[in-house]
């Protein structure tokens, strides 16, 4: 096997005398509009800026030489060089001067001068497609471009390239200056030796189906693409690799690009195609992307692991919060983060802010708060904490301020509110926060207790057939008690004993406990107690919770931030006459925040985000022509524009949106999404200012919630509550 680095075109196309054979069992030419679109833009960058691109690596064998052509057997890269084929095929086509078609043409034949070989067209192709894809070639180069099959994939991106090219002819690039590009095209150029097996590597490169992970795409980015690749290769990304173990460095990626991203969410499957599109609009050098990457790996890992630069109390706040796998307040952390390095904050306040999240973290999952919104919440936390510059002087007061403030079920849980879940909430069932919380007790004052082999107890068994003693210690309500409290704070302890302890009666089980148990705190209260009934499980839960509520109090700010817009007011969709006369400043949707100056802004964003979510409850409701209200005369949705009254197309769908509706009638649409979605009202606030002038919207002074279609609006909003 032959490893070396090779061109496209100088090394496969260009040269005289030589076909590329693509064996039968590899698969028909299916490269998407999306790879082709990506291929071409990057051609284009590469003669712009003048430097090679990596367009991957290219297996061949050489098969036999017959009649002075010597043919070749590619085993992997049929897809790069068949579309590499295709594109020059249209550049010939578009070339505007005979010099430039014939320079262009002149490649893709093989030429024999005096015509020894009496060779037909598909015999001078350098490149013979595997079934029916050589026809569909021929019939190309042929020029017998009515005769292609129109759902081939060589048709349908020949076209593609066509267009493309003429795209760029109309900003006064020639197909020269395209062909240049194309001659910049790089690949590893790979001949198989005879001793080689070319279909058992085929198989072993493409059977596995692993594709390269979304760090890989990023390296070979930011590393192939430069000539300096092996000094940045080990200043930059061995470094990163050293920091973040493999299996985090795709999360550490996503977190990234999502703090780089101001709107929306980055997909794994979109996450290069992000990447590429941030730097190539801010176009910075590759190290400077490997810098900035560093950096924030640096950050990463002490989220992960912690780091001793930082001191070992919030190295031990990070490892609080990734026990709790409350990994995504990462993108947030991005911000303090930078902020400490940059002097913005010191050490102190950065404590304060971990401990901060931290019990906001604790009281959220006591209180049984949904996790959905948090993603969107830390997105935007930052952006929404300090949008006024002079909120870092009073960083940490700023953000206690923003979450006690919040309106929205993100908003901190109140000391009442997690004293009550405390006591009555199944923490069982979250074990890692369960157990966390148990030894927070324990620990209290006094030297750490070591917890990897203790497991949690429940003092009242979990069997559903509890003994007679059991039934008779609870009491005549036993069975009612039992479901009541067998999960509960006041029920639950650590032991490292738990097989031993098992369903023993009271008395044992206590004596037990006291002779084995590390957990002095915990079991006070128990091996103390005569009779384990629900009077004892709820004074234990009560001092339990009390001492909960002291270790997880959220220290007072000194400055009240006020966060508060006397103009706007936040509004949910469950009241939609609050809409009426009103205009909008921000959605706010699982947590993430939307800027929008109308309500057919807010309609049209929320449901491309719903959309993302899940396509199938849209579509479905477009194929069926789905009336909302009662009184509708067309759908919200469809597939034909005329039945919405001619409504705008949902981007990158075929489904057509109505879009005239009353801001009443836009709330009712809203609330009856969600409730498609099964998204809690709660979810979802908007806030908007009054318009009024004279007591009317001069602007919307025709819509309202008298209107028919808001009336039978109204009626599902009913039907919908009721249900």
């Amino acid at each position: 096997m032959q490893i070396e680095k090779g061109r496209i075109i100088n090394d496969f196309i260009e040269p005289n005398k030589r076909q590329y054979v693509i064996p039968v069992y590899q698969r028909n030419y299916e490269w998407t509009r999306e790879q082709c679109v990506e291929l071409f833009e990057d051609i284009v960058r590469a003669w712009q800026n003048d430097r090679t691109h990596f367009c991957g690596s290219l297996v061949y064998a050489q098969l036999k030489e017959e009649r002075n052509i010597i043919y070749y057997l590619i085993i992997d890269g049929q897809q790069r060089l068949t579309t590499v084929y295709i594109l020059l095929k249209a550049l010939t086509d578009a070339a505007e001067t005979d010099m430039e078609r014939e320079a262009v043409e002149s490649v893709l034949f093989n030429h024999d001068k005096f015509d020894t070989y009496e060779a037909d067209v598909a015999g001078k192709l350098k490149l013979k497609p595997v079934k029916d894809d050589a026809r569909q070639l021929s019939l190309l180069m042929e020029g017998r471009i009515g005769e292609m099959d129109p759902g081939s994939g060589i048709m349908r991106n020949y076209a593609l390239f066509l267009s493309l090219i003429r795209d760029c002819q109309e900003t006064g690039m020639s197909v020269k200056e395209i062909y240049k590009g194309v001659e910049k095209l790089t690949c590893a150029k790979i001949k198989l030796d005879d001793d080689d097996h070319a279909q058992e590597i085929f198989e072993r490169i493409n059977s596995t189906g692993i594709p390269l992970s979304l760090a890989d795409k990023i390296r070979n980015f930011v590393l192939m693409t430069d000539a300096d690749q092996d000094e940045l290769y080990e200043h930059y990304w061995r470094k990163i690799g050293i920091l973040l173990d493999k299996d985090w460095l795709t999360a550490f990626f996503l977190d990234y690009l999502n703090l780089k991203i101001h709107e929306g969410f980055v997909k794994e499957d979109e996450a290069y195609n992000t990447f590429k599109l941030i730097y190539g609009k801010q176009l910075i050098t590759n190290r400077a992307a490997l810098q900035e990457i560093l950096h924030y790996a640096e950050f990463y890992h002490a989220f992960l692991y912690g780091d001793e630069r930082y001191g070992d109390e919030i190295s031990a706040l990070l490892a609080d919060l990734q026990k709790l796998k409350q990994t995504t307040v990462f993108p947030f952390l991005f911000r303090v983060f930078d902020d400490w390095s940059k002097g913005v904050i010191d050490s102190t306040e950065l404590k304060k802010v971990l401990r901060l999240l931290l019990i906001y973290s604790i009281r959220r999952m006591v209180c049984e708060i949904g996790s959905n919104s948090l993603r969107g919440l830390y997105k935007n936390l930052y952006a929404r904490v300090f949008a006024r510059r002079e909120n870092k002087n009073c960083y940490y007061d700023a953000l206690v301020s923003f979450l006690t403030q919040l309106s929205s079920k993100d908003a901190m849980p109140d000391d009442a509110s997690f004293f009550l879940a405390l006591k009555r909430h199944n923490l069982y069932r979250k074990n890692a926060l369960c157990k966390y919380l148990l030894t927070a007790i324990e620990n209290r004052g006094k030297e750490r207790l070591a917890t990897d082999n203790l497991t949690i107890e429940h003092i009242l068994p979990q069997n559903q057939h509890l003994s007679t003693a059991w039934q008779t210690m609870l009491g005549e309500n036993w069975l009612i008690d039992r479901d009541k409290f067998l999960h509960t704070l006041g029920n639950l302890t650590l032991t490292a004993y738990n097989s031993e302890l098992g369903d023993k009666p009271f008395p044992e089980k206590k004596t037990l406990l006291a002779s084995h148990a590390k957990t002095v705190t915990l079991l006070a209260d128990v091996i103390s107690c005569d009779c384990w009934n629900a009077e004892a499980m709820e004074n234990r839960a009560s001092r339990l919770a009390t001492t909960l509520i002291e270790l997880f109090a959220v220290e007072p700010q000194k400055v009240t931030v006020s966060f508060a817009n006397a103009r706007y007011r936040e509004y949910t969709c469950l009241e939609p006459a609050d809409a009426t006369y009103k205009t909008p400043d921000y959605y706010v949707l699982l947590g993430e925040r939307v800027r929008v100056s109308t309500f057919a802004d807010m309609l049209r964003s929320l449901v491309r985000k719903l959309y993302e979510r899940d396509p199938a409850v849209i579509v479905t409701m477009a194929r069926k022509n789905e009336l909302l209200f009662p009184n509708s005369k067309n759908p919200t949705f469809s597939y034909d524009a005329h039945l919405v009254g001619g409504g705008e197309l949902l981007p990158d769908t075929a489904i057509y949106m109505g879009m005239r509706y009353s801001a009443y009638t836009i709330m009712c649409i809203i609330r009856l999404l969600l409730d498609r979605y099964d998204v809690d009202p709660a979810d979802f606030v908007y806030s908007a200012r009054s318009n009024l002038t004279n007591g009317k919207d001069p602007s919307r002074a025709d819509e309202g919630p008298d209107s028919e279609e808001a009336s039978g609006a109204t009626a599902a909003m009913i039907e919908t509550t009721d249900a």
